[in-house]
């Protein structure tokens, strides 16, 4: 594969499977050159706080970056395990320069990378990325394999802590109120529990072992099924389930039904516009948003901002508007006055608050979201050819297009984090969107796909 300045970086970070590009050593290395040299100045050594998710590749993730980091003249602190939010929290209130976080998100044990942030607990915007990727990817440097070039570990989450659990200060939690967190085997699996029992809960706790390959592995947000068991089994009020970095969370209600973030944006806002914390009475999403999110909200005189994937796209509009919710239904939701980024632990407990000072169920609260009928089908790729380049396919959508109208939508686009073409479909009935997204993926497997890879489950 072929890194240029252009690719190295995607719509959440470097992306890869390490010791391959873009996370070969020299990149990798370079990577941490760039982070100095674009936001250090001369008045001081630069400080950047470092953390990971719990693959087993990510002590050689780091190790990488930590080389080119010290070579460059950071002073590196490394926070160890380290969920992003928790990551982003650091850097910003601890006074550093940047904050880098070694993660893969919700992808599988086998891929990994970087996300960089500012000092201001932000995501790098492109302007950065693609200054970083120039001076990452350019022959001016040449760093020697040394043997002191560490950093120094450090604990760095007790400012997130006291910062999280605050959101639920004076909220009295009724008397058997039973609580399930699956912590996806990855960042948040000592944490979550440490916040949850913080504010008085006696969660139980699933895939919170991770063994550096188990991250993800049929758990988590994106796989919450054995989630909705155990809350069904323990006759709980409500699951939240995390991803590998922690940084958005999905919730089943007490029976087992999945509540995902279009709904919890909706739940979100209506709390925020009560206590007075929703600028504009305006939020956030997606192009993948239902377009039922758009209605309720409406209905309750608030407006619907959309905008493209991914939660650096949402925080882009967010501060463009001055607004103060945003999200995605895959779960990333954003409080810009908690942390300009996605936070799975302050987003379980906000929703938690709004069942318990509401007195109504999960279930309750999400039925007021009216969704229309929407698939959504992935079909893993070889690459990602342009849909233009793509004429049976683009003949599909176009057909779907037509035969929909003003009655739905139809988005085709490329994960830019996993080697997937998304088809995601609305109508009018379920039946008619599920024959016309089948069509068109099945038309893009047999294009350009690959077959899926066989998972097994989680322990």
């Amino acid at each position: 594969m072929t890194v240029t300045s252009s690719t190295l970086f995607g719509t959440d970070g470097v992306r890869g499977i390490p010791g391959t590009a873009p996370l070969d050593e020299r990149t990798l290395v370079g990577l941490g050159v760039a982070v100095v040299r674009t936001l250090g100045s001369d008045d001081a050594p630069v400080r950047v706080c470092l953390g990971r998710d719990t693959r087993e590749s990510g002590p050689w993730v780091a190790q990488q970056l930590v080389r080119g980091l010290v070579w460059a003249g950071a002073q590196v602190t490394d926070g160890g395990v380290l969920s992003t939010p928790a990551l982003a929290c650091a850097t910003r209130d601890g006074g550093f320069d940047a904050g880098l976080v070694v993660s893969a998100s919700h992808n599988p044990f086998q891929d990994n990378g970087v996300k960089v942030f500012t000092r201001t607990g932000e995501k790098a915007d492109d302007d950065l990325e693609s200054r970083l990727a120039a001076t990452a990817l350019s022959d001016r440097w040449s760093v020697p394999p040394a043997a002191d070039m560490d950093a120094v570990s450090e604990s760095v989450a007790a400012d997130y802590v006291t910062r999280v659990t605050g959101l639920f200060d004076g909220v009295p939690i009724p008397a058997g109120f039973r609580l399930v967190l699956d912590c996806a085997n990855g960042a948040t699996s000592a944490l979550a529990p440490q916040v949850f029992r913080a504010v008085g809960f006696g969660p139980t706790v699933l895939h919170d072992r991770p063994d550096g390959r188990n991250i993800n592995l049929a758990c988590g947000s994106t796989h919450p099924e054995s989630l909705a068991h155990a809350v069904v089994d323990q006759q709980a009020r409500l699951g939240a389930a995390f991803d590998g970095d922690g940084d958005r969370v999905v919730f089943v209600d007490h029976r087992g039904a999945v509540v995902d973030g279009d709904a919890v944006l909706l739940i979100a806002a209506r709390r925020l516009l009560a206590a007075g914390r929703l600028p504009h009475r305006g939020v956030v999403a997606t192009v993948m948003s239902n377009i039922g999110l758009d209605r309720a909200l409406r209905a309750d005189g608030m407006a619907l901002h959309r905008c493209a994937v991914g939660d650096r796209a949402v925080w882009s509009e967010m501060t463009r508007r001055g607004l103060g919710l945003g999200g995605e239904q895959s779960g990333h939701i954003i409080v810009a006055d908690h942390l300009p980024t996605g936070d799975g632990l302050a987003t379980a407990l906000l929703i938690i608050r709004a069942v318990i000072e509401t007195g109504r169920e999960l279930s309750e609260l999400a039925a007021d979201l009216v969704a229309s009928p929407q698939v959504l089908v992935n079909v893993r790729v070889r690459e990602r050819v342009p849909l233009d380049g793509l004429p049976a396919v683009s003949r599909l959508v176009r057909a779907a297009e037509r035969q929909l109208a003003d009655a739905g939508r139809v988005l085709v686009r490329y994960s830019g984090t996993e080697p997937l073409l998304r088809v995601m479909i609305e109508g009018p009935d379920q039946t008619t969107i599920q024959g016309l997204a089948d069509e068109i993926a099945g038309q893009v497997e047999a294009d350009v796909g690959l077959p899926d890879p066989q998972e097994e489950p989680c322990v």
